[in-house]
């Protein structure tokens, strides 16, 4: 078999990458890539739009970029999620990073605004002179993550490039050789579907801004049968198994599951499926395959129904993924800090994803490196790496209703516990006052007034106040008991209180791709 490290087919939660893996395995969008890089081609802005879970990231990584590149551009793929940097330092500095992931010959230009940068930046792939495409991945992070001033002026930056008119207040005479002529860069904003209204702020600097426009629509059935199908028979020593097959009923069966879970398509006779959803059972399917391979030594193997456990399994998959994750992590104590990290830490208050840098979440939570690494193999988390440190986030934004659905499980766990053993130290703690009450009073008198003894060889007085300072400590610590039942019993009772309510609808949050 292969090494742990080797490449999946199915990157499940993950997006897609842009490296020839991810591209070989990345199937169901070729006539999406070809219909936007056209429309890129032909207009200096594009906006791309989608709903949550439906894939625009890998749709850009592993398959629009590569398009973009056999027609002499360069994709350049950058998140504005970076709070500390101006706006054109944090275009430039993610510009080097593509342009030497890329392995591109790289002319960095003048950095006074981005239209200089871009007016005086070169790529060159051998003698070909290659055009810039910045593509802004995510974008509605502008909104959620800047203020509105950062917002402006980077907006303001964008408008200049892309109208191609020199930025306002700049000395023609400081730009002795540079023409008026626009800068060669095509511009694509990625952004999920309820935020494009947001981009109405940006009317005043760029009136067109919605003028071209590409929505990404969930999979139909015909393109999620590739998905599922295409990359299980790809032929490579780098993947982690060997080929095997997905029979059609499988492939239907899956899909006629998904496809009733689906509600971002509006038209009801088309039949559409989620990517991520459908890359979790895929992944299923390969993690199914790898056992049999190990196990058997099969080269061939068919993945069933059965083998998926039915419709009963699927459902299994798609809501035990953060739970299984989760109890994965040891021991307890890091396994309740990771839960705080995902609950507390990286979802908002409106059901927002955050990103929290590495260091912070050492101090917050105490939750060591390796277990971080851990959570992005598992694809729980997403790292990124910036110039200046790590940053890590949830993979997808569909993961955030399960992870705070395991939230709300783990109160309910807690507030049953609290309330069961609360009843129980609150009645016991009461009885064991009232008979250790009892019991102070009645026996000393008994051994004034009788041969009775407590301590034997002590005189009846001393023997009486002995018994009864005892009693009356065990009085104490059941009363100590009972007060602790008590407090423990309404805390649970309200814990289960709040679990029994609906929980608040929150917004869907901003996909990972």
């Amino acid at each position: 078999m292969a090494e742990d490290h080797a490449h999946k087919r199915y990157p499940g939660a993950a997006p897609f990458g842009d490296d020839e893996l991810s591209r070989r395995v990345f199937f169901g969008r070729e006539d999406e890539v070809a219909v936007l890089a056209d429309q890129i081609f032909a207009n200096r802005l594009v906006v791309v739009y989608a709903k949550s879970g439906i894939g625009k990231t890998s749709f850009l990584s592993a398959g629009v970029a590569e398009r973009l590149r056999r027609d002499g551009c360069v994709p350049l793929m950058i998140r504005v999620n970076l709070t500390t940097e101006a706006p054109v330092a944090l275009v430039v500095s993610g510009v080097g990073d593509n342009a030497k992931r890329q392995n591109l010959e790289y002319a960095p230009g003048r950095t006074d605004s981005l239209w200089h940068f871009f007016k005086t930046t070169e790529f060159w792939r051998g003698d070909v002179l290659l055009t810039p495409v910045l593509i802004l991945d995510q974008f509605e992070e502008i909104f959620t993550l800047h203020s509105p001033e950062f917002r402006m002026r980077f907006l303001a930056e964008v408008a200049s490039v892309i109208r191609g008119v020199r930025p306002s207040g700049t000395a023609v005479t400081n730009d002795a050789g540079l023409t008026d002529t626009p800068p060669e860069v095509r511009v694509v904003l990625s952004l999920r579907e309820d935020f494009l209204s947001a981009l109405e702020e940006a009317a005043d600097v760029l009136p067109h801004i919605l003028a071209q426009r590409f929505r990404l629509n969930p999979l139909t059935i015909d393109a999620a049968t590739s998905a599922i199908c295409g990359p299980s028979v790809i032929e490579d020593r780098a993947f982690a198994t060997v080929p095997f097959e997905v029979p059609k009923d499988t492939a239907n069966y899956v899909l006629q599951y998904l496809s009733q879970r689906t509600t971002q398509d509006t038209r009801p006779s088309i039949r559409t499926v989620e990517p991520f959803e459908l890359q979790l059972v895929c992944q299923r399917m390969e993690e199914i395959a790898a056992e049999r391979q190990s196990v058997t030594g099969a080269a061939k193997v068919s993945i069933t129904v059965d083998d998926l456990g039915g419709e009963d399994g699927i459902h299994a998959i798609l809501g035990d993924f953060c739970r299984s994750v989760l109890q994965s992590i040891s021991p307890w104590w890091t396994r309740r800090a990771v839960r705080k990290l995902c609950t507390d830490y990286l979802i908002s208050p409106h059901g927002r994803r955050l990103s929290i840098e590495e260091s912070e979440v050492k101090r917050l939570v105490r939750v060591p490196p390796e277990t971080l690494h851990v959570l992005v193999d598992r694809r729980l988390l997403r790292s990124d790496q910036r110039a200046d440190s790590v940053y890590y986030e949830l993979s997808h934004d569909s993961l955030v209703a399960p992870v705070l659905a395991e939230r709300r499980l783990q109160r309910a766990v807690t507030g049953g516990i609290l309330w069961i053993a609360g009843a129980l130290a609150w009645v016991g703690g009461g009885l064991g006052v009232i008979t250790s009450a009892i019991v102070a009073v009645a026996l000393p008198i008994r051994i004034l007034f009788s041969d009775a003894h407590f301590f034997e060889g002590w005189s009846p007085v001393w023997d009486a106040l002995a018994a009864g300072m005892l009693l009356g400590m065990a009085c104490g610590l059941y009363g100590g008991l009972y007060l602790a039942g008590r407090w423990m019993f309404r805390r649970g009772r309200d814990i289960l209180r709040q679990f029994r309510r609906r929980p608040r609808s929150l917004p869907a949050a901003a996909p990972t791709g």
